[in-house]
């Protein structure tokens, strides 16, 4: 199983929506999972070092979408 997928999905109101791309990580196990959702705040981007983070929750178990 890779690490990391890459996934997109829209989100809006006002009947616009925008497409948001985000990397999601799974854990080795099977089954319900819980999920962290990580986000910069201040202009940051995920590419500015999340991807560490999410690692470390994803050996832990959790999911995490970035």
């Amino acid at each position: 199983m890779p690490q990391r997928e890459d996934v997109t999905f829209t989100s809006g109101l006002n009947f616009q929506e925008d497409r948001i791309s985000a990397w999601l990580y799974r854990p080795e196990t099977s089954g319900p999972t819980p999920v962290i959702v990580m986000a910069h705040g201040l202009g940051a981007v995920r590419t500015m070092r999340l991807d560490v983070y999410a690692e470390w929750f994803r050996a832990a178990g959790y999911a995490c979408l970035v």
